[in-house]
């Protein structure tokens, strides 16, 4: 495998397919694990998984592990370097890999897809440059438009790190007030700065860890209770509301419950609003009581 990060898309499908493997299937042998290459890619040998391996480690922090008691491999997550980003990364590249080559080939792929939403690509330089101004340590002075106040102000941040959500990219940093959060989208006349700043990333990333959303200031650190219809529980599990998120045991076989260990805020209450009937908020007791209100808002809207 090559010595730089440059993977082509056999190699990037590859890695793919055995991390999902791992994370579904923990403690596997390398016997196992090339039993099932074998039906994939029969050219994945002992030799390629060890350097795959060693690829992963090195030039992504991402550690394959074999444990000893269990006699079997397993993606360490806690061990590896921002696994989640870098799956969501993964699965961004092999995608874009696919439809390169579906271009190349001219099969005319995008007649068969339907996105979600509307890409904002010129959002795309304004990206770039945040992404080099954090990477270099350097603030940024900008205009950005808000949806709340219906008014644009302008800001000097020290951005810290990018994040997604619902389809949009926010840039979190700190202003002299402390830390906000700004939509790349309604970010305007961006200039890079000159003296750089101390890296707080990690600080800032786990201000935000217990956090639904873009919002970590709305309630203190709490443990909350849900109870959801069973017929939710394949979604729930297979896309966690919060990587906190954990079953617990119920009396009610009727039931999914769960408990998240989050900053309610209001992105967490449209999550719930959304789920309708289908779930029941447990504890805490002033949650249930907020819910309860937004529900009865609703019903005056249909008199």
């Amino acid at each position: 495998m090559s010595e730089n990060k440059n993977l082509n898309l056999s190699q990037l499908l590859r890695i793919r397919l055995l991390l999902t493997h791992l994370k579904r299937n923990p403690y596997q042998t390398q016997e196992v694990i090339l039993d099932y290459f074998e039906a994939n890619d029969k050219s994945f040998t002992e030799r390629t998984f060890y350097r795959l391996k060693q690829t992963l480690a090195r030039d992504f922090g991402i550690e394959i592990v074999f444990d000893y008691k269990k006699q079997g491999y397993f993606f360490d997550e806690e061990k590896s370097t921002n696994p989640e980003s870098f799956l969501s990364l993964l699965e961004v590249v092999t995608t874009a890999e696919l439809f390169s080559t579906n271009f190349k080939e001219k099969n005319n792929a995008l007649s068969f897809l339907e996105f979600e939403n509307r890409a904002v690509i010129e959002t795309i330089p304004t990206f770039k440059t945040i992404l080099t101004a954090i990477q270099k340590q350097l603030p940024i002075t900008f205009k950005h438009y808000s949806f709340y106040h219906l008014k644009e102000e302008s800001y000097t941040l020290k951005p810290y790190f990018l994040k997604q959500y619902q389809n949009r990219w926010y840039v979190i940093g700190e202003t002299e007030k402390g830390y906000r959060t700004f939509g790349i989208d309604r970010i305007a006349t961006i200039v890079q700065g000159t003296k750089k700043f101390k890296f707080k990333t990690e600080e800032a990333k786990d201000k935000f860890s217990h956090v639904i959303g873009l919002n970590y200031v709305d309630h203190p650190l709490e443990k909350i209770k849900l109870s959801f219809h069973p017929s939710q529980k394949p979604y729930l599990v297979s896309l966690p509301l919060h990587r906190s998120q954990k079953e617990v045991s119920s009396i009610n076989e009727d039931s999914f419950d769960i408990e998240l260990l989050i900053h309610p805020n209001f992105e967490f209450n449209q999550q719930l609003l959304k789920y309708g009937s289908l779930v029941t908020v447990v504890e805490p007791k002033w949650l249930v009581d907020e819910i309860k209100k937004e529900i009865k808002k609703v019903l005056r809207n249909y008199k």
